[in-house]
């Protein structure tokens, strides 16, 4: 409660402070304030500033008008003006400050409601005219009866935070009548030269410190491009450490022999980890050091802020006090002399590195020993009742301030910048972290849980269990067969082939195979040209209790010995005229072929050898827990690597899509993917399972979209299914052609989805039903689906969805972690899909498949993030993760942004060379015949960090595939790219040419001897620029704004803008702007 009267107090004698028209430099973290308000700086337009609200009573305007007067004569940087041209800051003789009164007693309670919020959005978001010296704005609004609500926004140009709490002192002392002596302003710049005297800079020593470590801030989830946001606003979240908690934390941290605030900043950091997808990161501290004041001076109110950066990895803390201890010793090596330079020498290390500075991002400000709000003040105007904090060019800013005994801790984060939900879970999981801390065991981990709500929604989504069949993955098909063999199981080149005929021939071959000592559950090769000989073999593997091992009849002779060899395969089915087959006859026994290297004998068998051979009356009887297939994938060694699939796994995933989509005895699909392709799975036995049929394509036809397009129309095809690239290519055919109108069902995946295929089959075939589906080999085909009903059109791709029955999700960080939404991290496929693992493989078993909570999951490499409610989003590849200029970069997100734009089909990234010479290209396929190649410039702008937009934009008119039918990005990155443009050594031309150069070169302290070299390449930095535009201004006579002379970025561009004719009529604007 505010105390007082309305009666005016008398004014004191106060001591001369500088003279008017004095200069002061601007310190280097001014410099950044100061650039900062320029809208071109990433998260610029924005005053650094702080803002409170205190609501009092009996508060008396006449004598808080006087107050605030005298204040501003007592202390002269309230009296300075922050012009910026030339780096340097002059002080005024009169007070720009006037108390604003406003008179709301008249109004009603909603209507004071609705202005109190209007004052509060404007003042918490200005920027004041500090070029002219408005650095403090005071106001008082008057409200019912006695009751008052006051408004103070302070710039940090003028005073930091612990200047600020001199300031509330006086102001409140001056308010009560009181004359203090006046603070002695003689030593106020030798504190600012002492305090910020640039240190000698040890690069070595930055080397050394941050030798292979990251200098980006935290790599938290954003909705926007930082250098594309202006004029954000902030929002205050708040964390609270009650009085007695506190003490509890503080008795630990001293025990430990640390301080107390460094457990806030490890809880600060660590919760940054949980959200970052790189563990390695900035955050910038804010230190406020002063020299010893005369005996009984009063303080003085300036800005002495020096910035340290720390470099924080969390990652590998297993226990609290690892962390805590983690935190603190990086935080005292960030305190040593040598790095006292701050942002400097994190600038000069990147510059050594080829790197670029990024911004500041995470801040951590301790302001536990600054009495930033003093009791006296609260006494005389009443309690804070809301404050906020604005900094340019900063993500996020925590303050931990003292709070009734306790601590606060107050997140202020850029609005606009961050998905919605984000800074709730953060805060939320931060508050979390700090019980912890003060409660328990420091012996313990840090929490890794998620926030609540996302846990259940989580739960929820996972929550898909389903009754199982229990069949064998051949099983319907012949008892099907059985119960009605003159129905269409086969619609192909040689005619119909009926269920009956398909059974008939599958168990004779079966016949064959256990005549020849097939042993449960032993994998067969199957190395065939035609798709009907395939889908008949594998049939008959699995009748004979075998597990079928497809090879492709193209495969390399290397690769199929490898296969052969990994599996242990002693038997295999091949075409007669394959080589080494053996020569037709009746005969019952195959020789066996000669050992390749290490590899067995292994038997050849043709379908020749089944003449003479009765079928077996029924399939044979197996587990569902045996091999049903083995499907090679290739290794990141070269080695390829089988993935055992069990009969139980390959059903519920056949079994379940049957069941969500009603696929039935009257569906028709069409087998398009190659059998060693695992999508061939359900291709074959989804619709034999059924009851249905599948047609297949003549060789000659299997790449050719019209012949599908064909098909599909002459048998009444409702059901297709492959990667995207396939239906894409029958889309495409479509759209020049008749539509597959007999189409019901569309499935896809096991690749990129673009964004635009469900519009156009949508366009195409109206009722047919779209359906993205994902997973992995090692997840039995897919294990999530994505229905596409057209409220996916704000997506930049598709999501993955939710799981499939029996099968869930997870999404971790590198020590295994559920990701918070938003945050990117590797997909891990559980439940009843998840393979048994590699065939001989038992150290790539372990690494890729793992228990955790009792349930075992298979790590796909993957790369995803969970939205609110629980949907899935796929990513990438881990192994598409790439950094350039410190930066790590997922393609995948980068493809999606580049394919949301509307002339944009696919986009596939792509990154080339090594080192410095890396650069990222961006292929893209257009909708239509042309592409607007600056309109996606501009599109990836909007939507992308500057890191991550591509150096090169090349148009193709397909893209290559592989021979399952995805992107071959190996072929991409190894055509030509354009050579990166060299910087011409062409020196100046001309005197305004030269006249630039010169004011480069005594600015940079170097000789600029090329017009094409860019400014901030050379070393320039926004002091530099400052000076600068100052030293320009004076030498031309004219006036540009900062923000366009630095876009000019060349001596070239730079004497091309000065050397334009001014615009009639036009006025450069008071802040922010330069003289050239």
């Amino acid at each position: 409660m505010a105390t007082g009267n309305r009666n005016s107090a008398p004014r004191g004698r106060e001591q001369p402070g500088p003279g008017p028209g004095r200069k002061i430099p601007l310190t280097s973290v001014q410099s950044a304030y100061r650039l900062g308000r320029e809208d071109t700086a990433p998260l610029g337009g924005v005053a650094c500033h702080m803002y409170f609200e205190f609501d009092g009573t009996a508060v008396d305007p006449a004598r808080l008008r006087d107050a605030v007067t005298r204040l501003q004569e007592r202390h002269p940087p309230l009296r300075t003006a922050f012009p910026g041209d030339d780096g340097t800051a002059t002080l005024l003789g009169a007070p720009t400050a006037r108390l604003l009164v406003r008179d709301l007693t008249a109004m009603g309670a909603e209507e004071q409601a609705r202005t109190l919020a209007a004052v509060r959005a404007q003042m918490s978001g200005q920027r004041l005219d500090v070029a002219r010296g408005q650095v403090l704005d005071v106001r008082l609004t008057l409200l019912s009866g006695t009751d008052s609500r006051l408004h103070i926004d302070v710039d940090l140009l003028a005073a930091d935070p612990p200047s600020i709490g001199v300031l509330l002192t006086d102001l409140a002392r001056l308010y009560g009548g009181a004359a203090p002596p006046a603070p002695h302003y003689d030593i106020f710049a030798r504190q600012c030269h002492e305090t910020h005297a640039p240190p000698d800079m040890d690069l070595g020593a930055w080397r050394q410190r941050l030798d292979g470590r990251s200098l980006a801030p935290p790599a938290l989830p954003l909705t926007a491009d930082p250098e594309t946001v202006t004029g954000a606003r902030f929002s205050r979240r708040v964390l609270t450490v009650p009085a007695p908690r506190w003490r509890r934390m503080s008795a630990r941290a001293h025990a430990e022999g640390l301080e107390p605030d460094s457990v806030l900043l490890a809880a600060f950091a660590h919760t940054l980890g949980r959200f970052s997808t790189d563990d390695d990161f900035i955050v910038s501290l804010p230190e406020f050091p002063r020299l010893a004041s005369r005996s009984g001076a009063e303080p003085v109110a300036g800005d002495f802020t020096r910035l340290r950066p720390a470099s924080i990895d969390v990652s590998g803390a297993a226990t609290l006090r690892e962390l805590v201890h983690t935190v603190d010793q990086e935080r005292r090596t960030a305190r040593r002399q040598q790095f006292a330079a701050g942002p400097a020498g994190l600038r000069e290390l990147a510059r050594a590195r080829g790197e670029g500075l990024p911004p500041a991002g995470a801040v951590y400000t301790n302001l536990l020993d600054a009495d930033l709000i003093p009791a006296c003040f609260e006494r005389c105007f009443g309690p804070l009742v809301w404050m906020i904090t604005q900094s340019p060019q900063v993500w996020l800013d925590c303050l931990a301030v003292k709070h009734f005994g306790g601590v606060c801790l107050a997140w202020d984060l850029a609005d606009g910048l961050f998905p919605a939900g984000l800074p709730a879970a953060m805060t939320e999981l931060g508050g979390d972290l700090l019980t912890a801390l003060c409660d328990q065991d420091w012996n313990q981990p840090p929490p890794s849980h998620l926030p609540a709500t996302q846990q259940q929604t989580r739960n929820l989504a996972n929550a898909t269990y389903r009754a199982e069949s229990g069949h064998l993955l051949h099983q319907r098909f012949f008892e099907l067969a059985a119960a009605d063999p003159g129905r269409p199981a086969l619609l192909c080149a040689e005619g119909t082939v009926t269920r009956g005929a398909l059974a008939d021939d599958a168990l004779r071959m079966a016949a064959l195979l256990r005549h020849r000592g097939l042993r449960p559950g032993e994998p067969v090769a199957v190395c065939l040209k035609t798709v009907p000989d395939q889908i008949r073999v594998a049939l008959a593997v699995l009748a004979a209790g075998g597990c079928y091992v497809p090879i492709g009849t193209e495969q390399p002779e290397r690769r199929r010995t490898d296969i052969l060899r990994i599996a242990g395969v002693r038997k295999e089915i091949t075409d007669a005229d394959a080589p080494g087959a053996p020569p037709p006859g009746p005969r019952l026994s195959a020789g066996p072929r000669p050992a390749a290297g290490r590899l067995p004998p292994v038997d050849q068998l043709t379908w020749q050898d089944t003449h003479a051979t009765t079928p077996l009356r029924r399939p044979v009887t197996t587990s569902v827990s045996a091999p049903a297939y083995i499907i090679f994938t290739s290794g990141s060694t070269g080695r390829p690597k089988g993935v055992e699939i069990t009969h139980r796994s390959a059903v519920n995933t056949v079994d379940d899509i049957n069941h969500r989509w009603a696929v039935g005895r009257h569906d028709r699909g069409i087998a398009v993917s190659a059998l060693d392709f695992d999508l061939s799975v359900y291709e074959i036995f989804g619709p034999l399972a059924a009851g249905g049929a599948v047609v297949v394509p003549a060789p000659g036809e299997a790449r050719d979209p019209q012949a599908w397009l064909r098909l599909v129309r002459a048998h009444r095809v409702t059901v297709w299914h492959s990667v995207p690239g396939l239906l894409d290519a029958l889309i495409t055919a479509a759209e020049d052609g008749p539509p597959p109108d007999t189409l019901r069902l569309v499935l896809t995946g096991g690749d990129w989805i673009g964004t635009d295929l469900p519009a156009r089959l949508r366009a195409l075939v109206p009722g047919c039903r779209f359906v993205a589906c994902g997973g992995a080999t090692e997840g039995s085909v897919y294990s999530n689906y994505f229905e596409a009903d057209g409220a996916e059109d704000g997506w930049s791709s598709l999501p993955y969805g939710r799981p499939l029955g029996n099968q869930r999700y997870r999404v971790v960080d590198g020590r295994g972690r559920d990701c918070p939404d938003w945050v990117t991290g590797e997909l891990w496929i559980g439940g009843v899909g998840v393979a048994r693992g590699y065939r001989a493989a038992p150290e790539q078993t372990a690494r890729r498949f793992v228990h955790h909570a009792g349930a075992r999951w298979y790590r796909t490499g993957d790369l995803g993030r969970y939205r609110p409610g629980a949907v899935l989003e796929f990513l990438g590849r881990t192994d598409h993760q790439v950094k350039i200029n410190g930066y790590r970069i997922a393609v995948g997100e980068i493809e999606a942004a580049l394919a949301s734009h509307h002339q944009v089909a696919r986009a596939v990234a792509v990154v080339t060379g090594q080192g410095p010479a890396r650069r990222l290209i961006a292929y893209l396929l257009p909708v239509a015949d042309t592409l607007d190649q600056t309109s996606v410039r501009e599109h990836a702008r909007t939507r992308l960090p500057s890191f991550a937009r591509p150096d090169h934009y090349l148009l193709l008119d397909e893209l290559p595939l592989d021979g399952n039918g995805k992107v071959d990005r190996g072929r991409l990155a190894a055509w030509d790219a354009p050579e990166p443009t060299p910087v011409p050594g062409e020196p100046p031309r001309g005197a305004g040419e030269q006249a630039v150069a010169e004011e480069w070169s005594a600015v940079l302290g170097r000789e600029v001897s090329s017009r094409h070299e860019r400014f901030v390449d050379l070393g320039g930095d926004s002091q530099r620029a400052m000076r600068l535009a100052s030293a320009l201004r004076a030498r031309f006579g004219r006036r540009v704004p900062l923000r366009t002379l630095l876009e000019a970025s060349t001596v070239a561009a730079m004497a091309e803008l000065i050397g334009r004719p001014q615009q009639p009529g036009r006025t450069a604007p008071d802040d922010g702007t330069a003289d050239g």
